[in-house]
């Protein structure tokens, strides 16, 4: 399907143009929910670019039927992963000349008022670059997402759902704002300036390198205060043992991946040892899941490795370092404590 020709389509009432960015991998009834939320925004002046990442059920074929003159399909042959898919809609983007993209999960729900609040702080200023609404959880009004910072200079990353934090790390530390990726508007200047998403990543953590990299080129990331959107939680504290495999996987590769890249083998190393252990405690408290505990020990390994591409359930750290990390887990302070310990050993029998 192709509407690019109907989409070089100039400003509506004032607004720039918004492509946004819809990924679709064996999950239609999502899509089609997120494709409902969308087309009820205020916002003038949008299209819908549905990437389809190689589904294998009948995505594809359902999805053709959507397809309007708002509404365009692309078909991925493969799975590229999220940073493949995403980069496929940026240059989409970039051909309409769209002035900005937004990348928004599909498993996500936005206000109507959503998209023309974030556009509207982004017009602000020409050295804003990545923006973002608050993220809440979908069936609560609970935030879990304020504000985040990154700083490849000052070695620091964090994130908090707590908006009084946020707020102060944004005053205190302007050029290092983080943004993640649940409904990222980008513009094109950016993409332009600093390139698509880094595709090694294949899927989490692209977002923080991506606000690190735009914090870099010196532009600003920035949280709209104004605006929510609902997302499915997974919350790897709170409730680990309802996140699959690939995700821990992903995330125990990806982040010591990152301060390898921005940071070289040697300064790298620091930050890469506390994800080390940060991840071992989350792998402490998955005793019922074994294959979530087998991910992230795979994922630690090839994220030493500095490996890409996309997770193999199969992948296994071998076995003497996988015994050896295992028994340094135990004898260590890695093991949960106090109340902590009394969630993890409820989790562990649910």
């Amino acid at each position: 399907m192709d509407n690019v020709a109907q989409w070089h389509i100039g400003d509506r009432e004032g607004t720039p143009l918004v492509l946004v960015v819809l990924l679709n991998w064996n999950s239609l009834e999502e899509t089609r929910s997120a494709i409902a939320s969308v087309t009820r925004m205020d916002y003038p002046n949008f299209r819908i670019l549905i990437v389809d990442n190689g589904s294998q059920d009948d995505s594809v074929r359902e999805l053709r039927k959507l397809v309007d003159e708002r509404v365009d399909l692309l078909e991925s042959p493969t799975n590229t992963g999220y940073t493949g898919g995403c980069n496929l809609g940026m240059e989409r983007a970039l051909t309409i000349g769209a002035k900005y993209v937004w990348l928004l999960n599909n498993d996500a729900v936005v206000a109507p008022s959503t998209l023309s609040s974030i556009v509207a702080l982004a017009e602000t200023d020409d050295h804003i670059g990545l923006v973002t609404p608050r993220i809440a959880t979908l069936d609560e009004d609970r935030l879990t997402f304020a504000g985040g910072l990154i700083s490849v200079k000052d070695v620091l990353y964090s994130e908090t759902h707590d908006p009084t934090v946020a707020g102060e790390w944004a005053a205190r530390y302007p050029q290092a704002g983080l943004v993640i990726g649940t409904a990222m508007l980008v513009p094109a200047k950016l993409v332009r300036t600093i390139g698509m998403l880094d595709p090694s990543f294949f899927a989490y953590f692209e977002d923080i390198d991506y606000s690190a990299r735009s914090a870099m080129a010196g532009f600003r990331n920035v949280v709209d205060p104004k605006s929510v959107v609902r997302h499915l939680e997974k919350n790897r504290n709170t409730k680990p043992l309802e996140i699959r495999p690939h995700y821990w996987y992903y995330m125990a590769r990806n982040e010591s991946r990152f301060w390898r890249k921005h940071l070289g083998f040697g300064r790298s190393l620091r930050p890469a040892w506390h994800s080390f252990n940060g991840f071992l405690r989350h792998r402490n408290r998955l005793i019922s899941r074994p294959e979530s505990g087998k991910a992230i020990l795979a994922g630690l390994w090839d994220g030493w490795r500095d490996r890409g591409g996309p997770y193999n359930p199969s992948a296994r750290m071998p076995g003497l370092i996988a015994a050896i990390v295992q028994i340094y887990s135990r004898r260590s302070a890695l093991q949960p404590h106090g109340r902590l310990a009394e969630q993890d050993e409820a989790l562990s029998r649910a």
